[in-house]
């Protein structure tokens, strides 16, 4: 019966143990300011739980390669903060970053286009799975920008690039500012 306790145990290390390296749980962020865009995007809106998005996604990309557009930059653009706002009425964007314009008239209903323009950023950069982000790389952004004084402008933008056997590159862009200083 011991023997049977310390296999099952020792299995279930082993697979957390997999699960957390093939997650990027080991792998570093890097954070840093820098300036970033424009991004020409087409997309489409999300309301519900951000990690549901990825259905959106889909629908766009696959929209995007059947008109012979490049999505090799994918995003998400999360409005609301989940701390203040219910789960099913967080509001989100996901899309493709795309190098065409595109009217309205060319596309489908229920998709967007826009040009983000080119603006200063706290990014940082995740070379792990986007779903453990909440966990690993917000709080590192968070606390960097408590150390630099510096406050939240809008709504955080993740940059998806897939590499090698479907791991994900994300780049996140959080608008920031000074914070103004109590005298």
């Amino acid at each position: 019966m011991r023997t049977l306790i310390i296999l099952v145990l020792g299995t279930i290390a082993a697979f957390a143990a997999a699960l957390g390296l093939r997650l990027g749980v080991l792998k570093d962020v890097h954070v840093a300011e820098s300036e970033e865009g424009p991004y020409r995007q087409v997309y489409a809106k999300h309301v519900g739980a951000y990690h549901k998005i990825v259905a959106v996604l889909d629908k766009v990309e696959n929209w995007a390669e059947d008109n012979g557009e490049k999505c090799g930059l994918s995003f998400g653009e999360f409005l609301d903060d989940p701390r203040q706002v219910d789960e099913d009425r967080l509001q989100s964007l996901a899309g493709c970053i795309v190098e065409k314009d595109w009217s309205p008239a060319e596309l489908p209903e229920g998709l967007l286009y826009r040009e983000v323009p080119r603006k200063r950023y706290v990014m940082a950069v995740f070379n792990g799975a986007p779903s453990i982000s909440p966990y690993k790389v917000y709080p590192k952004v968070f606390a960097y920008l408590e150390e630099k004084k510096l406050k939240l402008t809008g709504p955080i933008m993740e940059i998806y690039r897939v590499i090698i056997d479907n791991a994900v590159e994300t780049k996140y862009l959080f608008p920031a500012e000074p914070a103004e200083t109590e005298r």
